[in-house]
């Protein structure tokens, strides 16, 4: 048991590895959509959210993803500057960044599928 729970921890931090991590909105790109997905440590659902936005990722030059938590550096900027109601983890945003500001283009509440999120990233479903 305690061999299934030091594989699924370093499982856990190689998924998170690879969201990338921005310290303000200046840092972030202009010409992608960003999906900002706010969480808590040790949430089942945020992890498994992870691994799908991994997926889409690989298959994406025209999208980025962020894990936010409240220790994050970038947290209180978002909280402050832009109206992230956060009620669920995760709760998840993309947003494209234009002139320097975010636009908030489409919010989910809790996990989504991958099919989802293609949809709003084609266009095929916005708000």
């Amino acid at each position: 048991m305690k061999k299934i729970f030091i594989v699924c921890f370093f499982i856990s931090l190689f998924v998170t590895a690879g969201a990338k991590e921005f310290n303000s909105v200046k840092d972030m790109p202009s010409n992608k959509d960003i999906f900002i997905m706010f969480s808590i440590p040790s949430c089942p659902w945020c992890e498994r959210q992870l691994r799908v936005l991994k997926k889409i990722k690989e298959n994406r030059d025209d999208f980025e993803y962020m894990k936010v938590q409240d220790d994050n550096m970038i947290y209180d900027e978002l909280i402050k500057n832009y109206p992230f109601p956060i009620e669920v983890y995760p709760t998840s945003f993309i947003v494209k960044k234009e002139d320097g500001i975010l636009n908030i283009r489409y919010e989910f509440q809790g996990y989504q599928k991958k099919s989802s999120i293609l949809n709003v990233l084609n266009s095929n479903d916005e708000f």
